[in-house]
């Protein structure tokens, strides 16, 4: 097998044809652990002088599953890390934000309780114990944990979510303490010379599966999202990736195949007269000339389990 990137879908049917699937998600996969390898080295290798590190990446990009495995990385190298998620500061609907249109913004940087989390984040690196925030999505509000947390002396925090970026999130702690790690789908395919399988397609694909599969939301629901969405990371996202430290390319070069059969019956479902079912269709379209590979060979850590479900990970 090529040990390229693919650039084809007809070079994946060929790979699913001939039997050869799972030696591409085994190359595939060990990419992924290899890149993470080699960012964990380079954050080790600078402590103690830093202590926390900044994962930033668009909607379904897996920052979550990477900053756990990075976490785990960073173990193995001797350290201890603690993962905190920014989504666990949102402010809640009451305070969120509004639109232009009165709607609420969850994708502005104001949608953090960018204060407390300061806060938390001093106490941590003082050694003092600290009841970390939480957040309750069903009732859209914050809470404090029960229980107290402590880091070890020259422990690192690895704080993942779209803002992480963004000075104006950590605003107060330390600069030359800080390291960024930016990561997005950067590979895509050819259906034809004239169509393409853009790499922010494979995000919408992860975001559309995971909607259906954790939030009960329709295909259409996400498609009505995803403007908005892309719009948030243009605004908040975009202009940081110069930060970055490191890069990570998050995407698998067989997830299309894995893919399908979740989100066939997902397009599906969005009706001729939604306004977006033209982009539905087009989806539609491109995918109906993917072969399907099963999804049970798929390692229990991998990016693609936040998405499909399955993971042995624990994103509490």
């Amino acid at each position: 097998m090529n040990e390229g990137h693919i650039a084809t879908i007809a070079e994946l049917n060929e790979i699913v044809r001939r039997g050869d699937f799972p030696l591409l998600v085994n190359r595939e996969e060990s990419r992924h652990v290899a890149r993470i390898v080699r960012i964990a080295e380079r954050i080790a290798a600078h402590v103690p002088a830093v202590r926390l590190v900044l994962v930033a990446g668009p909607s379904s990009a897996g920052k979550t599953t990477t900053a756990i495995r990075l976490c785990t990385r960073l173990k193995e190298n001797g350290l201890t890390a603690l993962r905190l998620s920014t989504d666990d500061y949102f402010v809640g609907d009451a305070r969120n934000p509004r639109d232009e249109n009165g709607n609420l913004d969850y994708e502005t940087v104001e949608a953090v309780d960018r204060e407390r989390l300061v806060a938390d984040l001093a106490g941590l690196f003082a050694g003092e114990p600290v009841h970390l925030r939480k957040f309750d999505f069903e009732a859209k509000d914050g809470f404090d944990a029960a229980e107290t947390t402590t880091m070890a002396p020259l422990g690192i925090v690895v704080l993942e979510g779209i803002h992480a970026l963004n000075p104006l999130l950590t605003e107060g702690i330390p600069e030359a303490i800080k390291f960024r790690v930016y990561l997005n789908t950067f590979t895509q395919l050819m259906a034809d010379p004239c169509d393409a399988f853009f790499a922010d397609d494979v995000r919408l694909l992860r975001r559309m599966v995971r909607d259906a599969q954790y939030r009960n939301e329709s295909a259409a629901t996400t498609l009505a999202r995803w403007p908005s969405v892309e719009a948030g990371e243009q605004k908040w996202i975009n202009p940081f990736r110069r930060l970055a430290d490191a890069v990570f390319n998050s995407a698998l070069d067989y997830e299309l195949a894995v893919l399908k059969p979740f989100v066939g019956d997902l397009l599906l479902g969005v009706d001729a007269s939604d306004p977006f079912f033209r982009e539905a269709d087009r989806l539609q379209r491109v995918l109906a000339g993917v072969m399907e590979a099963p999804s049970e060979g798929i390692p229990g850590n991998s990016i693609l389990r936040e998405t499909i479900g399955g993971s042995h990970l624990d994103y509490a």
